[in-house]
């Protein structure tokens, strides 16, 4: 297995984190992060659900599958720290994975492309774009995003049994904060699949990142890490100096 060949574990991560992304897009637009159960004991009144999400707050009687009262605004009034909270760290999470997806994406492309091209002459190229690289940054941003997401939605779970301990288990968690949550451990997931690849290839240190699949002591290097054309070796023996008898 070599840098400049697409595996299976870049095929999985970029799947696993294409999946978690769009896992975390759909747990912050649904409603169903924290479910408020308002019972009653009249006969001709219904008992009510009020779901409260990020964005928006739905209010839903029993026996109807719509929502009775949606609160398309409720973003702007929301009065709990911990959906403030993840309405800050879920889009942060969410622009580190797609900033991630797109250097994923560029390094495969790199690697279909031109891999088996030479490569450029690093004193005159104004643009080197390397497919390991961009691998082992995309795995740092899809770290990153999953720790900010994932952190305060498993938050969120204590603060609700907080809350139950004090106002008489009214409260019950969505499964859009489940949601969030296997999510943002599919974006650490693969994040661990990239820097697990990018450490199996890599075998020679190289400023660029420039993995090889040459063993340091079979094979001698030159400055960019490749070994020596044959001619190269050729010229430095005749070039060696002899010493008189």
């Amino acid at each position: 297995m070599t840098c400049r060949d697409i595996h299976a574990t870049n095929a999985f991560s970029f799947i696993i984190a294409f999946v978690s992304v769009g896992g975390i897009v759909v747990a912050a637009l649904i409603p169903q992060w924290r479910v408020t159960r308002l019972v009653t004991f009249n006969r001709n009144a219904k008992n009510i659900s009020v779901y409260d999400g990020l964005w928006a707050k739905c209010v839903k009687q029993d026996g109807y599958s719509g929502c009775y009262y949606y609160d398309s605004e409720w973003y702007s009034k929301v009065d709990q720290l911990d959906l403030r909270l993840l309405q800050f760290c879920l889009p942060t999470g969410l622009l580190l994975g797609s900033l991630a997806l797109l250097l994923c994406m560029t390094g495969m492309c790199k690697t279909c492309c031109c891999s088996n091209k030479p490569e450029p002459d690093l004193k005159t190229t104004r643009f080197l774009v390397n497919s390991a690289g961009c691998h082992l940054v995309a795995a740092m941003f899809l770290f990153l995003g999953g720790a900010i997401a994932m952190a305060p939605s498993v938050w969120f779970l204590f603060r609700t049994k907080h809350m139950n301990a004090r106002y008489d288990n009214i409260f019950s968690d969505g499964f859009a904060v489940y949601v969030a949550i296997g999510c943002s451990g599919g974006l650490m997931l693969s994040s661990l699949l990239m820097m697990m690849w990018y450490c199996m290839c890599k075998k020679l240190p190289s400023p660029f990142w420039l993995p090889m699949n040459t063993s340091v002591s079979t094979q001698p290097l030159t400055a960019n890490g490749f070994p020596p054309l044959p001619s190269m070796v050729r010229n430095r023996s005749l070039l060696k100096p002899t010493l008189p008898l």
